[in-house]
């Protein structure tokens, strides 16, 4: 299992790929993709801000009542406009990072059960994390092609 460092630096590398596919998105921000995609694969780029906005706490709550810290509250978020998105986005992001950044070597190979996400580690949730963010970041950029 990597240090808890090395996950930090993982995750803020992904986070900012993703903000930085997010930052180019206004144009396309109700464009659906073309085809019959369906699930994820269906959804405008507002749908994925707010999906990825909502997963930092919907994480950090997770790590933060294994590793016994005050954590933030999982809730759904909405954007009303492009604008927002982006603030919105850094400010719930680092919910989770506080969360994160409190995590030791020794807490990374703790296990934990999430109910939506089954048996793991919090190494292995945070490893979700980063390819969830990368996976978005990914779907942003086919958005505008």
């Amino acid at each position: 299992m990597p240090p808890a460092a090395e996950i930090r630096q993982a995750i803020e590398q992904a986070f900012a790929a993703y903000m930085a596919e997010l930052e180019q998105v206004a144009a396309v921000w109700e464009r659906k993709p073309a085809g019959a995609a369906e699930g994820e694969d269906a959804w405008c780029a507002r749908q994925v801000a707010e999906h990825i906005a909502s997963s930092g706490p919907f994480f950090g709550a997770a790590i933060a009542a294994t590793i016994g810290v005050p954590g933030p509250t999982p809730e759904r978020v909405t954007f009303a406009d492009f604008e927002s998105s982006i603030a919105g986005t850094r400010q719930r992001q680092q919910l989770l990072m506080d969360v994160v950044l409190q995590l030791s070597d020794e807490q990374v190979s703790r296990e934990v059960e999430h109910p939506r996400l089954g048996k793991n580690t919090i190494g292995g949730l945070l490893g979700i994390v980063t390819h969830h963010l990368d996976d978005h970041a990914s779907q942003l950029k086919s958005l505008r092609s």
